[in-house]
C-alpha cells in the first residue's frame, strides 16, 4: 500500500510566544506517525524538541539555517489514542513567532525517514530548492515531503510556482512569520530536488525528508504517517 496523507494542518503563530500549541481537528490515531516542521520568525531562537500530550517521543529529521528563516523538522509515532495536542518552546524559555506545519500519513513504514537532505543558505535567485542538487529518491509507494523558507529574513518572496509532481500543502507571504512553503509529491523518480520558482528572488533555506512504504526499507513501528504542522516565527 502506497504512503498517503490522511490529514494536514498549520500553525500561523504571529505574536512571539514562548510555548506554541497546536491541535489537529481530529485525534491522531494510535500508532500514527507524526511530522512537524518549524520556520522560524524571531532571531536568536533554538527550538526545544517538540512534546505531546499523549507519548510521542519526536527525533530530529533534518534542519536547514539557523535564526529567522531557519527550517527544523521532526518526526515520532503516536502510542496513544486520542491524542490531538502538541507543544513547541524554545531553549533559555525566550518567545518566538512562525510556522508549524504538520502531516499525518498512512502506510509508512515507520517514524524514521528513509532518506532526508537539506539545502541551507541557497545563493538568492528565481529557483531555490528543498535538497541540494543531488536530490532525494521517491520510491515507489512512497513520499517526499519538503519545505523552501527565505533565509534571514521575512520578506516576501512573491508568487510560487510548484515544482513538477508537487502537491502544494501550505504557502505564506507574510512579513510577519515571513516566507514559507510546504509541499509533498507520491511520484517515485531519483534526483527529486523540490525546486520552485519565486518571483521575488531571494536566497533561502530548503529540507526533505523521504518516506517509504510498510515493508519499504523505512525504520520500524508505524505503517500510519500523519501530516502535522507548519510553524513559522516572526
Amino acid at each position: 500500500m502506497a504512503v498517503s496523507i490522511v490529514q494536514e494542518s498549520e500553525l500561523q503563530q504571529t505574536s512571539a510566544a514562548g510555548t506554541w500549541t497546536f491541535n489537529f481537528a481530529s485525534a491522531v490515531t494510535q500508532n500514527n506517525v507524526v511530522v512537524l516542521i518549524l520556520r522560524l520568525a524571531t532571531t536568536g531562537r533554538t527550538p526545544n524538541v517538540p512534546t505531546s500530550t499523549g507519548s510521542a517521543t519526536f527525533v530530529q529529521v533534518t534542519t536547514s539555517g539557523t535564526g529567522v528563516g531557519g527550517l527544523w523538522m521532526w518526526s515520532a509515532t503516536e502510542a496513544n489514542s486520542g491524542n490531538t495536542e502538541y507543544k513547541l518552546t524554545f531553549s533559555g524559555s525566550l518567545t518566538a513567532a512562525g510556522v508549524f506545519q504538520a502531516y499525518e500519513l498512512t502506510a509508512m513504514d515507520g517514524a524514521t525517514a528513509t532518506s532526508s537532505d537539506a539545502s541551507p543558505g541557497q545563493t538568492s535567485g528565481p529557483n531555490p530548492r528543498m535538497t541540494t542538487a543531488s536530490g532525494l529518491t521517491i520510491p515507489s509507494g512512497g513520499i517526499l515531503i519538503g519545505a523552501i523558507s527565505t533565509a534571514g529574513l521575512n520578506a516576501s518572496y512573491g508568487t510560487v510556482t510548484d515544482p513538477a509532481n508537487f502537491t502544494r500543502d501550505f504557502n505564506t507571504v507574510s512579513g510577519t512569520i515571513g516566507s514559507f512553503y510546504a509541499a509533498n509529491s507520491t511520484a517515485a523518480a531519483s534526483g527529486v530536488t523540490g525546486t520552485v520558482t519565486i518571483a521575488t528572488q531571494r536566497s533561502c533555506n530548503g529540507l526533505a525528508a523521504v518516506w517509504s512504504p510498510s515493508g519499504g526499507g523505512g525504520g520500524g513501528g508505524s505503517t500510519t504517517f500523519r501530516n502535522l504542522l507548519t510553524l513559522g516565527a516572526g
